[in-house]
């Protein structure tokens, strides 16, 4: 889309961990450098997103900022606002775009009564429902409410989490916010169809951690193993070790592979069958949206955005629980011919709603309507 005046963006993230808000900033800075715009990236370490900026898009300021942590400690906290009120002030920004709970809190501090329109992406409240401690989301939850008047637009990646904030009280003004989803390019090769008689193949593609639940589906995966499958799991993370101790003592290292992680997981994606995605809790998951694009059917947990992505029973399966993802995995080992099937809904789906061109022209509406104030 064409804009009325040049842009000055500021994006600002605690972790520079590769994940689906790193691959969300890194999508939005190519496109301001495509549009003639200036982005500067704030990020609190030198990982996979600060390299590939550094690496491919060399007229990019990255500042590395040591102090900006996830974890809470009070003097790299306020360490972490008056040094991002000073990189603010010096490159004056027309936009400080903020991804990530922590650096949304910290860097809308940094920016209050300076002039720059300040946006915050939500890739999932940090006191969604999912999150087992009821301590913590009341103290994320009275945060995010006093930081609504420092914000001046908000950006939810799934219907479920603007429901969440309205619901919450943290949007108490519904015209600041808005429901952008994510979105990948379209992809040039095509996926692997299922042959009878061969394995069927699944594929998760997913940090190992807590938030994720790759022990409950290796659960589900060992109650079907009569079945003709292969199951790959791609990413590498802390509970990955008691993962593969599990695969071991219950003797399925020749159905499930563990190949850590990889920079290419298209390659993955176009060698498997179905796409799953077992987890406590989700924003909108861009890990489901790639599978879509290579016409992937999901299985994937019934929560967060995840509903919006994965129409049951059309695209692929929502479960509740292990016993629902058995069925899921039974279902497609019985009748393999349905996952080519439910794959090209999935690929309809993603050309309706999840396209790169889409997120990033609807993102790119954002900074126009808060520019314009």
């Amino acid at each position: 889309m064409e804009q009325d005046k040049f842009m000055k963006i500021l994006y600002c993230i605690t972790r520079s961990t590769w994940g689906g808000a790193q691959e969300n900033i890194w999508e939005l800075i190519k496109n301001q450098v495509k549009l003639k715009n200036q982005a500067i990236l704030v990020v609190g370490d030198n990982g996979d997103l600060a390299q590939k900026v550094r690496k491919n898009l060399p007229d990019v300021k990255v500042i590395i900022l040591p102090c900006l942590q996830r974890s809470i400690d009070p003097r790299k906290d306020i360490t972490s606002i008056l040094k991002l009120r000073k990189i603010i002030k010096n490159e004056n920004p027309n936009i400080v775009h903020l991804h990530s709970s922590k650096a949304g809190v910290i860097g809308r501090i940094a920016s209050r009564n300076l002039k720059c329109k300040v946006i915050f992406t939500v890739h999932g409240w940090s006191f969604t429902d999912g999150i087992e401690s009821t301590k913590k989301k009341a103290v994320y939850r009275f945060i995010e409410r006093r930081m609504e008047p420092l914000t001046d637009r908000y950006i939810c990646v799934s219907k479920f989490d603007y429901n969440i904030g309205i619901r919450d009280k943290v949007i108490k003004n519904p015209k600041k916010a808005y429901v952008v989803y994510n979105g990948v390019a379209l992809k040039k090769r095509k996926k692997t169809k299922v042959v009878s008689n061969s394995p069927v193949k699944f594929v998760m593609t997913a940090r190992f951690s807590k938030q994720k639940d790759q022990i409950s589906l290796i659960k589900a995966f060992k109650a079907t193993s009569c079945f003709n499958w292969k199951l790959t799991f791609v990413g590498d993370g802390p509970t990955i070790k008691k993962a593969k101790n599990l695969v071991s003592t219950y003797n399925l290292k020749d159905k499930i592979n563990f190949v850590g992680f990889q920079d290419d997981v298209d390659s993955f994606l176009v060698k498997n069958n179905i796409f799953v995605l077992s987890t406590h809790y989700e924003g909108l998951p861009i890990s489901i949206i790639e599978a879509m694009s290579y016409s992937l059917p999901i299985i994937a947990s019934n929560v967060g955005g995840d509903s919006e992505l994965v129409k049951d029973k059309e695209n692929g399966f929502l479960v509740n629980d292990p016993k629902d993802f058995t069925r899921a995995i039974e279902y497609f080992c019985r009748y393999p011919e349905k996952a080519n099937e439910m794959g090209n809904k999935s690929f309809r789906l993603f050309l309706r709603k999840f396209t790169l061109d889409s997120f990033l022209s609807n993102t790119q509406r954002v900074y126009e309507d808060v520019i314009k104030e």
